[in-house]
């Protein structure tokens, strides 16, 4: 997925941190509207709509405008102009970015099934390109991939081919990725993977989602869910959802302890997220339609 991380730091607590926590939130949120109810061959979405959409979690129309244009400027979505009417649309790479963020949000994963194969990664980048590292970082952790140490990523999954996708589109030419089931971690080595797993952590974000997810999904399970909050309610949800899944690094269940929540925890999001998707549409389409010019 698209890393919505801050290029700014500020004291905490501070109206500028304020402000860009802020502006963080609408860019979060528009994407994960974007991915979630406009797909690829639509027509541009009108500006005045996606205000209005953007208004329904309390982003007001500045702050709105502000952040079609941020998101412009980052190459994310693209302008057009047809006389006094602006619109927008996702651009090619972002749509691609999004649909492969999609795919594991909303999988369905068998916890049981692993081969005992590893995907392991090693790369160089300069160490001068901190942007570069950065985002590098993200892309490998999103795909279930954990440091060893600095430069060395691994993942019980086999993600060879978006590893690749991956370090190609972000310039990476040198770079080694390697599968195999002769992975052996000496203690050091175990321990500091351990480490970085962060499995307590995991296991408690999963558990505050069943807990905080848990009156909505007996209202949408009943049907007692009208449009306008369901576009709001959904959308919180995958972006929640989003951020559970990217600190797990999805292990197989010989990992894990058996009390591990994930399992419930995805039931109940597919759940939720599936008997909401027709109202949130519905809604959307509804906002969107607002075409007066912005």
């Amino acid at each position: 997925m698209i890393s919505d991380g801050l290029d700014e730091r500020f004291p905490p607590g501070s109206s500028s941190e304020r402000a860009a926590v802020g502006r963080a939130r609408a860019r979060r949120l528009l994407v994960t509207l974007l991915g979630d109810h406009w797909h690829a061959g639509r027509s541009p979405l009108p500006s005045g709509g996606l205000v209005a959409v953007l208004a329904e979690f309390g982003i007001a129309p500045a702050n709105a405008r502000a952040t079609l244009a941020r998101l412009t400027q980052r190459g994310m979505l693209q302008r057009t102009k047809e006389g006094r009417r602006t619109s927008y649309r996702l651009t090619e790479p972002a749509w691609h970015i999004l649909q492969r963020g999609a795919r594991r949000i909303f999988a369905t994963t068998d916890e049981s099934a692993w081969d005992g194969s590893w995907t392991l990664i090693a790369f160089t980048v300069p160490m001068e390109d901190a942007n570069q590292r950065r985002l590098i970082r993200a892309r490998l952790r999103w795909l279930t991939f954990w440091p060893l140490y600095d430069a060395t990523w691994v993942t019980p999954h086999d993600r060879r081919h978006e590893a690749r996708e991956q370090l190609s589109e972000l310039g990476v030419t040198d770079a080694v990725i390697l599968r195999s089931t002769d992975l052996e971690l000496l203690p050091a080595g175990r321990a500091r993977l351990e480490a970085a797993w962060r499995i307590d952590e995991v296991a408690a974000g999963y558990r505050d989602f069943l807990h905080r997810y848990r009156e909505l999904a007996g209202r949408a399970s009943a049907g007692a869910v009208l449009p306008a909050e369901a576009l709001v309610a959904r959308t919180r949800l995958v972006s929640d959802w989003r951020a559970l899944v990217g600190a797990d690094p999805d292990l197989p269940a010989e990992f894990l302890p058996r009390s591990f929540p994930r399992a419930e925890a995805r039931a109940m999001f597919l759940s939720i997220s599936e008997a909401l998707a027709p109202l949130a549409q519905k809604r959307f389409e509804d906002l969107v339609q607002r075409l007066e010019p912005v």
